[in-house]
């Protein structure tokens, strides 16, 4: 079993921290953070206290995701980072599950509607990573492929349910169909298992980031943190949730809503995968 989590900390100092807590309580083998701080040592110090591993930074390019992990080299390794550093895929040997030995797992942070960006470019930057993803699955020559990040979108929007987008699929029989053939090409499918945590008939919050403001169109509650898995990986879903407590620390206030006074506007992601 593989425990992941992703967190955009918003660029604060103060929560890297609560990474010890929230690796005792969940025993998390690899971080994955965005809008991290330069200089993350404090977070390695506090991990590397906790006598469960040796925790370190692997290489990433530029990326706008980092990843801390208690994996050697020998078990997880940067194979590629994309050009315009929102895109970043690491190499996971998966010990059991899977066919073949190699999962690709990547993470992403892209562009927000904050400061002008549309939909439209937000399909545009979809497209782009996608193309992306797809070439370094080819060269891999399988589609053991995990993504997780701030994708800065909702499930709904148009750049992750479009064909020439992510595709995310909302059922594993959804995702489960062969490529559609879309414009000549192929397309592939994901799925999108966070459909089934949005709202407030589900357990854990209504969403991982809330935005709170009187504009028209506002549903407060946003899944912009999500992961995909494509149909090869499905069935090694061990659990996902979105976490509102690193163990000690509540991360949500009275409202019940991301405290962003004290550590992030969003909250983290956290899953595993039977590998």
């Amino acid at each position: 079993m593989v425990t992941v989590l992703f967190w955009n900390i918003d660029d604060r100092t103060e929560v890297l921290p609560h990474l010890s807590c929230l690796a005792t309580k969940h025993g998390v083998d690899i971080f994955f953070l965005t809008e991290c701080p330069a200089d993350n040592s404090v977070g390695l110090v506090e991990l590397n206290g906790l006598d469960i591993g040796s925790y370190h930074e692997t290489f990433s390019g530029v990326s706008k995701v980092r990843a801390l992990t208690r994996l050697g080299d020998d078990r997880f390794r940067h194979r590629f980072t994309g050009t315009a550093r929102d895109l970043t895929v690491w190499s996971l040997r998966a010990e059991r599950g899977v066919v073949g030995a190699e999962i690709l797992l990547g993470a992403v942070h892209l562009p927000s509607r904050f400061g002008g960006v549309s939909d439209a470019d937000q399909a545009v930057a979809a497209h782009e990573v996608v193309a992306e993803l797809d070439l370094v699955e080819d060269r891999a020559g399988h589609r053991n492929t995990a993504l997780v990040g701030d994708f800065n979108m909702n499930p709904y929007d148009h750049g992750m349910t479009s064909t020439t987008g992510f595709q995310g699929q909302m059922t594993r029989q959804l995702a489960g169909q062969p490529d559609r053939v879309y414009r000549g090409q192929d397309r592939r499918r994901f799925y999108n298992p966070m459909w089934g945590l949005f709202g407030d008939r589900t357990e854990g919050p209504p969403g991982s980031h809330y935005w709170d403001s009187s504009v028209s169109h506002n549903p407060h509650w946003h899944l912009l943190d999500q992961l995909l898995l494509r149909k090869e990986l499905m069935n090694q879903l061990a659990e996902l949730r979105i976490l509102t407590e690193d163990g000690i620390h509540s991360l949500v206030d009275a409202r019940g809503i991301p405290n962003r006074e004290r550590f992030s506007d969003h909250l983290p992601i956290l899953f595993r995968l039977d590998v």
